[in-house]
Parts: structure tokens; C-alpha cells; sequence
């Protein structure tokens, strides 16, 4: 989904801060000869249990004196000086410059990307297609070689598609010129993709998968991030913060800042939205609080949350927690919830609900009790990308242009970007191979850009990532950036 002191002029789109309580991010290294996977069979990886048959050949808050009071708590328990220095310090080597890089008799480079963009999860995957292109835009030619763009949308009937996705990457894949990709942005595409680029051993970067466990080894994992790699090695990155981080980070301001200790916690059942509802739920008991109903649904075929809503009510929920995205109906139930409880109960959720249709689907139950996390940096809080963002503007004027994961995602072509120019050093100025992209990108170290200076541990992993908090204003009649905190690193 994931996922903008400055008011947010236009709704961040998802998958998207408080940082996590010291859970280390550098886990346990990928098992060795991992079963081979086709990819179809890893598009079934990143299918709901409940989502039929698999693939066939293929009271409003004070806002400001809580959340001052809930920055100090974060920065006492959480932050180092250096942590907060590092989120801050984003520099000048992410603002526009001229294109160039010589001339382009070399042949052509492309970097693809990989969004849902269209229909419903347009709001989602516009943002960072456009960041791509325009990082694309400003680094047309790199040490003689053209460099373009090419774009894919994972949607079918407006949502991300798991298997719409794979069906891309073999398209991605078949073609030589591709050396890297930007995405996916939906977490159960990554499960279904990344197997099918590893084999191609084709650079992925995304800049809003948040599943742990496409990165990380835990014994709930299923699968487990080896299986998704059959070659044995790494090819995937990510600079989001994993759900490990997006869910507990509001589940502590939860009970830190709302004092609800008593909440309801719901999902789509999908990858990304059941892992945070899950990691959400966890830090919620071990906060000492409670959920005190929880329910995964599938989201095709549910419209009414009522009769969950009422259950939450009768078991004294003191707020509601959503683990989906606006396609998945997540901001529904919160439109729903104004014939059930009072309009000051909070709803909360992940960067999977930032968007404008969740404005739109909480209808007049749009208010400041209404929150979300990203786990992605707002770049305009660092004055030094005004010229950058200005500049974007002048160029990107559609409404799901900018939007939380655009810069993000502009972030994640200029790692690739770095690394090809790298790559060709590497190869004697000739054309690189996708392997030596993928060490490139691996390689990559302290690159400062637009929302952070990125470094990867050996999984693919930030080695510090950033969590962006935002609520809605109605006075604004839009998501407005509250605060970010680094974490890791």
C-alpha cells in the first residue's frame, strides 16, 4: 500500500511515524537450494485462503498536545541523536539536474516498472510510476547508453493482481534491455514475482512492500523469503519499513496517544493487510491492552461490516484498527461505523488506506479521528527538495501524481540508475549483465536521496528506514503529515 511540519497538498496514496521498539532488521540469512517455483505456482504464494481457485496454466483527539507528548516518548525510548540527525539530513544529491551522461550510441537501457494503475488502486500506483519516470526524465543517458522507461500495471478490475503481476515479469524478463525494475507496490505481487525475476536475475526495487517475510525468516513465514529466491541468491530491495515496524508503530501510538487499549482489529486476509493486522495485534497485547475482536474477511465478496461493528461495540472497543487498502474496502467500515458508535472513536490503519478514496468511502465519518501510517519518508519535509518537488510539479500535474510513495518510488529508479552507472564501470563501459546490476544495487552505499540515505543489509533490507504518521483534517479535507522517525541504521 505506504503511505506526506507541512500540510499534504494532495492525499498520499498507500502501502504507507513511530518507530519500532528495538526489533533488530537484520535477520537470518536465506536457506540454500530452495525448491524451484514457476510462476504461476508463486502467484498462488500471494493468494488469500478464502480467494478461490489458484491460476490455470499461468471524541476528536487534541492532536497537538498528545502528539507532543507522544514525539517525546518516541525520541526518549526510541531515538539516538544520530537516528534523528540521519532522517533529516537528505541532501542536494536528490535534486533535478540537467540530463546527460554523454551521449547514447551505446544502445539502450530500460527500467521498468511495476504498479497498479488503474481503477481503484490507481490512487495507490500512479504516485510511484510517476516518480520513476520522472527520475527517468532526468537521466536520459547514462556513460553513452539512452535510458528509458517502461511501465506495467499489475491491476485487473481496478485491484492489484498477484498473477496479473507474474504474467508482467515474464514479460519483463524476456526482454534483454530490462536491467532493473521499480516495484512491486503491493506485498502479494512481491510473493508472486520475485521467484520469476531471481530466476532472470533481474534487480527488483520496491518502495512500499512492508511483508517481513519477503525479507526476513521467521518460523510463520509460509513461505519462508528462500523459497522465493530458487536460484539461492538475492535480487530483491526494498526502503519501506516492514510491517514488523508500520504495525506496532500504531499500535503503541494507540495506546500511548489515544489511550484506547481496548480495540477491534480487522483485514483483507491479503499478504500485506493481514501481517500488519497481525503485528498490530501483537504489540497491542504486549502494550498491556486488548483486541477485543478480530476477523478476517474476504474483502470480494464483504460490503457490510456491520454485524463486526456491533460485536466491537458490545465487547467495549475504544477504537477500530484496519489491516487492508482503500481497493480492499478498507475506509467502508469506518463510514459504516456512524450508525454504531459515536464519531470520535478512532479508526486507524496502514499506508494502505492514505489515499483519497478512503477520504471518499468514509464519507461524512471523515474526520480528525482518522489516522495512518507509511512506512516511507515525506521528502518535503526536507527543505533541500523543494527545487526537486517544484520541478516534478511543473512536469506530473495529474491529480494521483504526487502522492506519499512518488518520491519513494522516484528514490528507488535513482538506486537503479546509480547502480547501472556503476554496473557499466564494471563491465568496461560496455553494456553490464542483470548480475552485475544486482551487486551494484547490493553494493549500494549511503546514497543520500529525496527520503532517505539507503544502504541494503544482505536480504535487501534498509539498513534504516523511516515511519511517517498522518491524520485527517477537516479543515484541510486532507491526510496532513504529522511527524517520521528513523529507524534502524
Amino acid at each position: 500500500m505506504a503511505a506526506t511540519t507541512a500540510k499534504v497538498k494532495r492525499p498520499p496514496a498507500s502501502r504507507a511515524g513511530w518507530a519500532k521498539k528495538e526489533r533488530p532488521m537484520d535477520l537470518t540469512a536465506y536457506m540454500l537450494a530452495p525448491p524451484v517455483i514457476d510462476a504461476c505456482s508463486a502467484a498462488s504464494y500471494a493468494r488469500p485462503s478464502n480467494a478461490g481457485p489458484p491460476c490455470v496454466g499461468e471524541t476528536q483527539v487534541d492532536s497537538n498536545s498528545k502528539i507532543a507528548k507522544w514525539e517525546e516518548l518516541m525520541q526518549r525510548r526510541w531515538l539516538s541523536a544520530a537516528a534523528i540527525l540521519a532522517s533529516f539530513s537528505l541532501v542536494v544529491a536528490c535534486t533535478p539536474a540537467p540530463a546527460g551522461g554523454g551521449g547514447t550510441d551505446k544502445g539502450e537501457i530500460i527500467i521498468a516498472s511495476n504498479f497498479p494503475t488503474s481503477g481503484a488502486d490507481r490512487a495507490s500506483g500512479r504516485g510511484p510510476e510517476a516518480g520513476v519516470a520522472y527520475a527517468v526524465q532526468l537521466n536520459s543517458s547514462i556513460k553513452g547508453f539512452k535510458i528509458t522507461h517502461k511501465p506495467y500495471d499489475d491491476s485487473v478490475n481496478g485491484v492489484h493482481d498477484p498473477q496479473k503481476g507474474a504474467q508482467n515479469f515474464n514479460d519483463i524478463v524476456g526482454n534483454a534491455k530490462i536491467l532493473g525494475v521499480v516495484g512491486p507496490f503491493n506485498s502479494n505481487v512481491a510473493r508472486a514475482t520475485i521467484p520469476v525475476a531471481n530466476r532472470a536475475s533481474l534487480a527488483m526495487v520496491s518502495p512500499s512492500n512492508t511483508n517481513e517475510c519477503l525479507t526476513q525468516t521467521f518460523s510463520y513465514c509460509d513461505p519462508q523469503p528462500a523459497a522465493l529466491r530458487p536460484t539461492g541468491k538475492n535480487n530483491y530491495f526494498r526502503i519501506a519499513a516492514p510491517d514488523t515496524v508500520q504495525g506496532p508503530a500504531m499500535a503503541d501510538f494507540s495506546v500511548d496517544v489515544l489511550k484506547a487499549t481496548k480495540v477491534a482489529v480487522w483485514s483483507d486476509n491479503e499478504t500485506f493487510g493481514k501481517g500488519v493486522a497481525d503485528n498490530f495485534g501483537k504489540e497491542m497485547v504486549k502494550k498491556g491492552g486488548t483486541v477485543v475482536v478480530r476477523q478476517d474477511f474476504d474483502w470480494k465478496t464483504t460490503n457490510d461490516f456491520r454485524p463486526f461493528l456491533q460485536r466491537a461495540k458490545d465487547a467495549g472497543a475504544q477504537a477500530i484498527y484496519a489491516g487492508a487498502t482503500s481497493a480492499t474496502h478498507g475506509c467502508i467500515p469506518r463510514a459504516q461505523m456512524k450508525s454504531i458508535f459515536t464519531t470520535d472513536i478512532p479508526y486507524m490503519g496502514p499506508d494502505g488506506i492514505g489515499t483519497s478514496d478512503c477520504i471518499t468511502d468514509a464519507g461524512d465519518n471523515a474526520n480528525a479521528n482518522l489516522y495512518f501510517t507509511n512506512a516511507a519518508a515525506e521528502a518535503a519535509q526536507d527543505p533541500a527538495n523543494k527545487a526537486l518537488i517544484d520541478d516534478f510539479k511543473s512536469k506530473f500535474t495529474a491529480k494521483e501524481d504526487l502522492a506519499a510513495y512518488t518520491f519513494p518510488g522516484y528514490d528507488c529508479a535513482k538506486i537503479l540508475l546509480d547502480a547501472i552507472s556503476r554496473a557499466i564501470d564494471t563491465a568496461g563501459g560496455k553494456m553490464p549483465t542483470r548480475e552485475q546490476v544486482v551487486q551494484a544495487v547490493q553494493d549500494t552505499n549511503k546514497l543520500k536521496l529525496s527520503t532517505g540515505t539507503y544502504s541494503f543489509d544482505k536480504n535487501g533490507d534498509p539498513t534504516s528506514a523511516t515511519m511517517a504518521f498522518y491524520q485527517y483534517q477537516t479543515a484541510a479535507k486532507d491526510w496532513v503529515f504529522v511527524k517520521q522517525f528513523s529507524v534502524g541504521g
